[in-house]
């Protein structure tokens, strides 16, 4: 107790945005005032339009400096960024009223994994668990084939193919049975075509589970700006 008084006296935080100091007081100690102002919330529209079979919240348009945040935390290890975001999130759960008694992050193949090193969606899902007190479920929801990179997918046809049939749940678990009818959040960072929720969504929809996605961010239903939507025409 002593220990974390101590830290919290000399510890000076950084932004997880511009790495810069932190200088209290600020709503989130690891994002400084002007980085703050400046991320894209979508307040108002929270609530996600798009072709699933189930809700869909997102606390942020993919704009601005989230694709800079989203991309470190996935390939650069900057998992700082996860902390930062998940009590941002937080307040989107707050907001719109969710309930869940689970938390299930996307999983990453095993492959994957182990040349990564660690699942960006699983360590956002730790953090979001801090600041709400849902428990996280990482063992129920399996990858158990291994794709290419949906980035890498030249259409939307293309990214559903790659994902047909990729997850599964753990037969051996004995949380299958206990979770059914039960709401529980599934968890990615962003949302493009929806491919990977969705698919990861159908075991648990076709065991009994009342799911609810919530991603960091998604560019849908964003207002384009004259310039942005004269270059994509």
């Amino acid at each position: 107790m002593l220990r974390g008084a101590l830290e919290r006296f000399y510890y000076i935080p950084y932004c997880a945005v511009c790495d810069e100091a932190v200088e209290p007081p600020t709503p989130s100690p690891f994002v400084c005032k002007n980085c703050l102002s400046q991320l894209p919330f979508r307040m108002g529209k929270e609530e996600v339009s798009w072709e699933g079979s189930f809700p869909l919240y997102a606390t942020f348009f993919y704009k601005d400096v989230l694709p800079g945040l989203i991309v470190s935390m996935k390939f650069s290890e900057r998992t700082d960024r996860a902390r930062a975001l998940a009590p941002l999130m937080a307040r989107t759960i707050q907001r719109q009223g969710l309930t869940a008694d689970a938390i299930i992050p996307v999983p990453l193949h095993r492959r994957r994994l182990a040349e990564r090193g660690y699942n960006q969606a699983a360590i956002l899902a730790d953090f979001l668990s801090k600041s709400t007190g849902i428990p996280v479920l990482n063992s129920l929801l399996i990858r158990h084939l291994e794709t290419d990179r949906q980035s890498e997918a030249r259409s939307v046809r293309e990214r559903k193919l790659h994902m047909r049939d990729v997850f599964c749940l753990d037969r051996t678990s004995p949380l299958v049975a206990g979770l059914a009818g039960r709401p529980v959040l599934l968890l990615d960072d962003v949302v493009t075509t929806g491919s990977t929720l969705m698919e990861a969504a159908r075991p648990l929809l076709a065991e009994g589970l009342r799911v609810t996605g919530l991603v960091a961010a998604t560019g849908r239903d964003r207002y384009l700006g004259y310039g942005e939507a004269a270059q994509q025409w």
